[in-house]
């Protein structure tokens, strides 16, 4: 089974800091290293905010097909639904990671709902529509690394911190030393 790892934590950090750098990241230390630089849901990242941030690492394993929309348990599975929307009969679907359920509060039902939501529809929500949807359960495994990990996982393995133009030192490591 994959796992995340720290590998993979500093492929994130190694890629952002590419971007500023203009210079092309080091391969991957593990196979299949894909990356997403741009999240159109979010505001692009400023290098100035490299030190603060902290990237975690999802790998997402062990799918199966739930039994119904209430066989899986919070904090432990992430969710895939799937439907057809009966007002417009076209498919709809969503997701949501194990640990989102569980830092929001939901319940199974709520958990549910939001994802029809959050997949567009905007119907009524019925006990009948909610047994209708295909469940794929999944879980994870994660990995989280601070900016400033990241720089001393540098400096031990690479003997150097990365130098981003407007980026402070962070742990005391001044960029590029």
């Amino acid at each position: 089974m994959v796992v995340a790892t720290e590998e993979m934590a500093v492929y994130c950090f190694d890629t952002l800091v590419a971007h500023y750098t203009g210079e092309q990241p080091p391969p991957p230390a593990f196979e299949d290293g894909n990356h997403a630089l741009r999240d159109r849901r979010f505001p692009p990242i400023q290098s100035k905010e490299l030190p603060t941030l902290e990237c975690t690492v999802s790998i997402l394993t062990d799918y199966e097909i739930a039994e119904g929309y209430l066989d899986w348990e919070v904090g432990k599975h992430g969710l895939i639904i799937e439907f057809t929307d009966p007002e417009y009969n076209i498919r709809r679907s969503a997701t949501y990671l194990p640990e989102v359920a569980g830092h929001e509060g939901w319940t199974h039902a709520e958990t549910i709902d939001s994802l029809m939501r959050k997949a567009g529809y905007q119907g009524t929500i019925t006990e009948s529509l909610r047994k209708k949807i295909k469940v794929t359960r999944y879980q994870s495994t994660l990995c989280t690394m601070h900016y400033g990990e990241y720089v001393a996982y540098l400096k031990k393995n690479r003997g150097a911190a990365p130098s981003i133009s407007g980026v402070p030192a962070v742990n005391g490591f001044k960029p590029g030393h």
